[in-house]
């Protein structure tokens, strides 16, 4: 989905055309304190950490979400983990249950947890099962396979380590690479406007990552991933606006026990506008129009296991929304925020469990 030049809005830290970005009410106070001596520690206007520490994130080769896990199944998963296994080996051939298992398993899980194996392998579709086994091919030779897996891991290593720390809350991750997408990736308006047009091939996270644009299903798929690398639980969620049903992808992340929704794609080119931050199922709704029971968290797997099933509800985030990150201090558990009429002020998310 494009993102919708729903109102365009002047702000004193930055000027520019968001998507969906509205008019700010008055803030909260339960979450939200405001003082001098607070907000003259953040005098910068970027949106940066008080740290320069790198992380020591290593590349993780099998991740998974809890939500995905839970709609696909164990049997899916095990033959996943074992297809991950074939193709490190260079093999052709990997373990699975059954012809529906590796069909839904070849056909969603390397489009949502391995960017490379899903644009350079492929299922051998008729005759692929057999016997508890399934084939499937390289569409690039495996040296050149095992290549371009190296430069993907390390593209991706150095991301992590570059914006996150050790240390880091799984809040901190999510917040990071936030800014992270939004000062970093562009979308992708040739390809939206090609597709109403034509059927457009090669749309994937893989793409988004090595060109650094993309549309909201390759930006939403690669956030996730790159979450769930970090060790935050996190699957992508799709939609169709309620005004005119067109499609929208984003991410929905589980915090201890709680989910929120984020949305990658309509941050990038925003300011670090904080609307589309750890949102409710309602705030999803003003921010797009996406109504809770018509999403689809996950996959497609199962047509009776959709958004309904999962609710999103805590609002402890809601006094950002509105807002313009400035900065954030991991250390004091602060963001720092101007909002639409320039008034500066600060967030302490400390009381977050």
């Amino acid at each position: 989905m494009k993102r919708s030049l729903i109102k365009t809005v002047t702000v004193i830290l930055t000027a520019c055309v968001l998507s969906g970005c509205s008019a700010v009410t008055t803030p909260t106070t339960n979450s939200t304190t405001e003082s001098e001596t607070s907000i003259e520690t953040s005098e910068s206007t970027e949106a940066t950490t008080t740290t320069e520490a790198r992380g020591h994130y290593e590349f993780k080769p099998v991740v998974m979400s809890s939500i995905f896990l839970d709609i696909m199944g164990q049997d899916m998963y095990d033959a996943y983990k074992n297809y991950i296994k074939a193709v490190q080996n260079g093999e052709d051939e990997f373990e699975v249950k059954t012809e529906d298992d590796y069909n839904w398993m070849i056909g969603q899980f390397p489009n949502k947890f391995q960017p490379v194996y899903e644009v350079y392998t492929e299922s051998n579709y008729g005759g692929a099962f057999k016997d508890g086994k399934a084939t499937f091919q390289y569409k690039i030779p495996k040296d050149e396979l095992a290549q371009k897996e190296a430069e993907f891991e390390t593209m991706v290593t150095d991301i992590l380590n570059e914006v996150l720390r050790d240390d880091y809350s799984d809040v901190e991750k999510i917040l990071a690479l936030y800014i992270y997408f939004s000062n970093n990736y562009t979308y992708d308006y040739d390809t939206y406007y090609r597709m109403s047009d034509e059927a457009v091939q090669g749309i994937c996270a893989y793409r988004f990552f090595t060109t650094k644009h993309g549309i909201c299903a390759e930006c939403s798929t690669a956030f996730s991933f790159l979450l769930l690398q970090a060790g935050v639980d996190a699957a992508v969620c799709g939609g169709n606006r309620e005004i005119d049903g067109e499609g929208h992808a984003w991410t929905y992340v589980t915090i201890n026990g709680k989910n929120y929704h984020v949305d990658p794609t309509f941050v990038m080119e925003s300011g670090n506008c904080l609307s589309y931050f750890m949102m409710t199922d309602e705030q999803r709704y003003r921010e797009g129009g996406f109504k809770k029971e018509m999403n689809t968290v996950g996959c497609h797997y199962k047509s009776d296991r959709n958004g309904s099933e999962y609710t999103a509800d805590d609002d402890f985030f809601a006094s950002l929304w509105g807002k313009y990150l400035t900065s954030f201090d991991p250390d004091k558990n602060l963001i720092y925020y101007v909002d639409m009429e320039g008034n500066q002020g600060v967030f302490d998310y400390s009381a977050f469990d």
